[in-house]
């Protein structure tokens, strides 16, 4: 009887890894296939665990979920009006301000490719004629143009809007529905489970604000040291780099690093490849590494509880599966969904690679 127990709880559990590598590429392809909806979805989601505490302040003092829902509306919509008049600040420097730059760019890559040409003339090595065409191509005074990039960027201003649309509609669903999912869960599920849920509903929202707040102090600290250096070595644009510094610092590891090559270009252009440029070059680098690899390491802690493969992976994974959007969403996801992984069972496979 026992031997039959047991070969049956080993087919049961066949049976599950069986399903779990059926379900897993349905899943992924439904993520990318709907990513319109997810991604939209996913950041509701983040924003009501963002807006929890106030939420739940205001509940215990019995202020009607309409006025609830209202103010958060009104802060969203002041942040996202504050954010647009600073974008909108920072394009149109970049746009009265790039064409002197555009110039420069056209001579310090074409005294490259005369520099590479005679290299290969010198080794006999050949550069392919193609090459040197679509090079002459892009550098040609049309071939590049800054109007053109912005327009191709406001040509996405629609989708944002209509993102921003649905989250707003995601956000205020999921706010009206707290104190009703509640009871629904206590009606539905044993008390054990019920509380099995809440606490795992509980140990992701505040993963994840800890997260957002390390994530957003650093971000802010990081732009304000690059634009400090900027100004103390005469680069332009910085409005332009300080924001891009603080978005692309949400990409963990990488994020900033990638972000620093602008001020970097910039510098070069402005001065060429001198001792100025490579100081500067030096210390933003060092700056962006220190802040993403050294502090934040030590202010998160074993907090998320992801080894540094998985992060790779995690952003590599979401990466390709939503884009840019999905290396920012990358780790507090893969951080709820091992959360969740441990509430099931703390001695599973899956959740013991994600921790390391």
């Amino acid at each position: 009887m026992a031997k039959e127990c047991n070969r049956t709880d080993l087919e049961l559990r066949w049976i599950r890894i069986l399903l779990t590598i059926i379900a897993i590429p349905i899943l992924v392809l439904i993520f990318r296939t709907l990513k319109s909806i997810f991604i939209p979805l996913v950041f509701a989601i983040f924003l009501s665990f963002v807006f929890a505490p106030l939420n739940k302040y205001l509940r215990k003092k019995k202020v009607h979920i309409s006025i609830i829902m209202a103010l958060m509306l009104v802060i969203i919509i002041i942040l996202m009006i504050a954010s647009t008049l600073l974008i909108s600040s920072a394009a149109n420097s970049l746009v009265t301000g790039f064409p002197r730059y555009q110039t420069n760019l056209i001579l310090r890559m074409q005294d490259a490719i005369l520099r590479f040409e005679d290299f290969s003339a010198r080794f006999d090595l050949a550069m392919g004629e193609g090459f040197r065409y679509d090079l002459t191509q892009l550098l040609s005074p049309g071939g590049f143009s800054i109007s053109g990039a912005i327009s191709n960027l406001m040509a996405t201003t629609v989708d944002i809007s209509w993102n921003f649309i649905l989250i707003i509609i995601f956000l205020m669903f999921i706010v009206a529905q707290d104190g009703s999912l509640a009871k629904r869960l206590n009606t539905v599920l044993s008390e054990y489970d019920r509380k099995r849920t809440e606490t795992t509903l509980g140990n992701i929202q505040q993963q994840i604000q800890r997260y957002l707040l390390t994530k957003t102090v650093i971000s802010l600290c990081t732009a304000i040291v690059g634009m400090i250096l900027m100004i103390m070595y005469g680069v332009d644009f910085v409005l332009v780099c300080g924001i891009l510094l603080f978005v692309m610092n949400f990409i963990p590891n990488i994020g900033s690093i990638i972000a620093s090559g602008i001020p970097i270009l910039i510098s070069f252009l402005q001065s060429g490849l001198d001792f100025r440029t490579l100081s500067f070059a030096v210390l933003i680098i060092a700056t962006q590494m220190l802040f993403g690899n050294v502090l934040e390491p030590k202010i998160q802690g074993e907090n998320l509880n992801l080894s540094p493969i998985m992060v790779l992976v995690s952003l590599i994974f979401w990466g390709w599966v939503w884009g840019i959007v999905g290396m920012v969403l990358a780790v507090p996801i893969t951080s709820a969904i091992n959360i969740i992984l441990i509430q099931i069972d703390e001695k599973n496979l899956v959740s013991a690679i994600i921790s390391g």
